[in-house]
């Protein structure tokens, strides 16, 4: 898969949340180092669930709301490496603050 997908990387009460943008996908978890493993895992779902209805990954999610882009361009870079996908997307993430 040569798709890109950025996130943007917040905090809300005790939860980290990864927001995708490109695809309305989210996925939180209780520290911020165990966020890259839940969106792999996010992503990984999404791709097999796709590819088992015989779709294309992605096709029909929607874009992340306005405010998740703006989140995103005034964000900070922070790099999540995805390993364990056989063809993983780019996923370029931003650490809000």
């Amino acid at each position: 898969m040569s798709e890109t997908i950025r996130a943007v990387v917040f905090q809300r009460g005790e939860w980290w949340i990864a927001q995708c943008l490109e695809f309305g996908l989210a996925t939180q978890a209780r520290n911020l180092a165990d966020l890259p493993q839940e969106l792999e895992r996010l992503l990984k779902v999404q791709v097999e669930a796709s590819l088992e209805r015989g779709i294309k990954p992605f096709e029909g999610v929607p874009p992340a709301p306005k405010r998740y882009w703006e989140m995103f361009d005034r964000s900070q870079t922070l790099l999540v490496p995805l390993t364990h996908l056989a063809d993983p997307p780019n996923v370029v993430t931003r650490l809000a603050a």
